[in-house]
């Protein structure tokens, strides 16, 4: 994986940097696009230097002066003909985008450069999906996106722009969209251990704690934002390290469940358990 921030690509520091800023709890999508620019050889959408990269980063600054002189997206992938994915510093991760109406707040907006419509894929693309893949669990796990991946569609962890109700678009080509259930990022025993009868109790266990931590309005079962934000909160109350398991740091296989649950339980009493 390569990193390139905004000053390594070169930004044009004359033009005003768009987007508010934004605090990742507020990140629930990752909508995934395609530029529609390709490389000038035999291979369209295979990088061969980082200053191709850096170069082509310069022209999105200036390419969409309607949505303002500046990338609309988060960021800008490039896959690299020697295997590596580039991903480079658009808007940034902490700034509202311009790539899909109604998800430029909730959503990180990333595009890979290049026509994933009409042009070949790159011959790299299982890997480089799986390395993005990788550097999105990262946010989630590790950077504080931890609401990263709560909406998302039924099949997949991510969206293609064409999948919003308000795109008219082939965006991220189909290509590409074909390819998208190969980016997965939420660790499944976060997401799938129990089910909503057991969510439920998790959700009345956190309003039996003193002062209560859950602030939803109404217990639904669904491991929501409100939820998750309660379930940190008691992590945190617990000195629970960020996955929710004591004394054990950065165990791929340690869910987060164990220990969070063990002490949410005891702290909320036998009676509640009970129900």
């Amino acid at each position: 994986m390569i990193l390139i921030g905004r000053a390594e690509w070169g930004a044009d520091k004359e033009l005003p940097r768009r987007g508010h800023l934004i605090g990742a709890l507020r990140r629930t999508e990752v909508y995934v696009h395609h530029t529609v620019i390709v490389d000038a050889d035999a291979t369209a959408n295979e990088w061969e230097t980082l200053d191709e990269v850096k170069s082509n980063m310069r022209r999105l600054q200036r390419i969409r002066p309607d949505l303002g002189f500046d990338i609309p997206y988060n960021i800008v992938a490039f896959c690299m003909s020697d295997g590596e994915l580039a991903l480079c510093e658009g808007r940034g991760l902490s700034r509202t985008g311009a790539h899909t109406r109604n998800h430029n707040r909730s959503a990180l907006g990333i595009a890979f450069h290049g026509d994933f419509e009409n042009e070949a894929l790159p011959g790299n693309i299982d890997a480089q999906l799986a390395e993005f893949a990788e550097w999105l669990r990262d946010l989630r796990n590790n950077q504080g996106f931890t609401q990263l991946g709560t909406a998302r569609p039924d099949d997949k962890h991510v969206w293609g722009h064409r999948d919003s109700p308000t795109a008219r678009t082939a965006c991220p080509g189909q290509k590409l969209y074909d390819k998208l259930a190969l980016i997965r990022f939420i660790d499944e025993e976060k997401e799938t251990e129990m089910d909503k009868s057991t969510w439920k109790v998790v959700q009345r266990a956190l309003q039996a704690q003193s002062p209560r931590l859950y602030a939803g309005k109404r217990i639904d079962g669904k491991p929501g934002k409100n939820t998750h934000i309660a379930i940190r909160a008691f992590e945190k109350r617990m000195a629970l390290d960020p996955r929710g398991v004591v004394g054990i740091l950065n165990d791929p296989v340690a869910s987060m469940w164990p220990a969070t649950r063990e002490l949410l339980f005891a702290t909320a009493g036998s009676d509640l358990i009970a129900e």
